[in-house]
């Protein structure tokens, strides 16, 4: 069985918060045999409503840790716990907007003492009515969901402190076995950090990633049912009232700035609501080694692909078992990370791993 290792490190300073300093946990298995010149790295990024602490992802970094002869690393990354479910919704109602819905001694047990919104819950759940919320989520400089580069940063140093570990053990491993693997917001993440550190990453596997953060944009909305009733709860963002450099998020305007040599395998289901499947193919046929599945009803399986739909409904192992069956990795022990330097109208962004992890320097242009 593989070994499970919980660590918690320094992260990158808070590009939002004047560098201020960090940890965060990191999540690591290595194959039950050990680590040897044929094991690999792989990367697993999270997206909404997914963590490392989750069932499945912990299971993922065993099983693949010893199936495929892999240490798998997993991070808490930045503004990570903003994106789960609900917490706090908060339900702006009045005793009127009810009154035609609610017995009036069920209206006086909720307002009495003002709004009690367990009260409103426990009774509006025998109704079929639809609630709107909105989530309080409490984010603030020093921590907060930017869909972007210090999520970004977190994953490619969680990777990286893993690697130094390996090292510094005179362990041998395969640097041609690096892989990313990501669900939506997660894939997408995984095409940044395969922008920032593009010598690193051999294989990214890609489930469902938008090209843009949609959430940057617009609110989230999830949507919960209690008894008979349907609570609609919007999520609205810091990230979106931010000046955000768009050059260095939008993948299709990212990758022209190099020149990619990761093999990435695509896949994206023809009802994604979230990004065009056409959009999606468009930009993966601009790239070099892109290899783009288009998700139809008639490529749905039962388990690796169950939905055309965003995120393809997908078992998540099983994908992976797609991607990996009878892949074959050119053994290597070199691995130079190389200064990065990416140019946009507003900044100039200067990635330096000379201290065998990432650090970012902006600079205004």
């Amino acid at each position: 069985m593989a070994k499970d290792y919980q660590v918690n490190w320094s992260a990158h300073p808070n590009i939002y918060n004047n560098y201020s300093e960090r940890s965060f946990n990191v999540y690591f298995s290595e194959p039950d045999s050990g680590v040897n010149s044929e094991t690999g790295l792989l990367l697993l990024i999270p997206g909404f409503d997914g963590h490392a602490n989750s069932n499945v992802y912990q299971k993922m970094r065993r099983v693949f840790a010893d199936q495929y002869n892999l240490v798998t690393v997993q991070c808490d990354y930045f503004g990570q716990e903003f994106m789960q479910s609900y917490r706090s919704p908060h339900i702006n109602i009045s005793p009127q907007d009810v009154a035609s819905v609610f017995q009036p001694n069920e209206i006086d047990l909720i307002f009495k003492e003002g709004f009690n919104s367990a009260h409103f819950l426990d009774i509006a759940s025998k109704y079929k009515i639809w609630v709107k919320a909105y989530e309080v989520l409490n984010e603030s400089n020093e921590n907060f969901n930017d869909m972007g580069l210090m999520q970004a940063l977190d994953n490619i140093t969680a990777i990286c402190y893993v690697i130094q570990i390996l090292k510094d053990n005179n362990l041998e491993f395969n640097t041609n076995k690096i892989i990313v693997y990501g669900q939506s917001h997660g894939a997408y993440l995984s095409y940044l950090c395969n922008a920032f550190a593009p010598t690193l990453f051999k294989l990214l596997i890609d489930n469902s990633a938008w090209l843009f953060p949609d959430y940057l944009l617009n609110e989230r909305y999830l949507k919960h049912e209690i008894g008979d009733m349907f609570l609609d709860i919007s999520f609205t963002y810091m990230a979106s009232k931010l000046d955000n450099d768009s050059e260095i998020l939008h993948l299709p305007t990212l990758y022209k700035s190099f020149n990619n040599l990761c093999h990435i395998q695509s896949f994206h289901g023809t009802t994604d609501s979230l990004i065009s499947h056409i959009k999606k193919r468009q930009f993966c046929n601009t790239l070099a080694n892109c290899m783009y599945h288009e998700i139809s009803e008639d490529k749905l399986d039962g388990s690796a692909f169950q939905s055309t739909n965003h995120g393809l409904n997908s078992d998540f192992l099983e994908l992976f078992h797609f991607v990996l069956n009878n892949k074959h990795f050119e053994k290597s022990t070199d691995l130079q990370l190389n200064p990065i330097q990416i140019l946009t109208e507003s900044h100039h962004y200067h990635f330096d791993y000379s201290s065998g992890v990432p650090a970012l320097y902006i600079y205004n242009t």
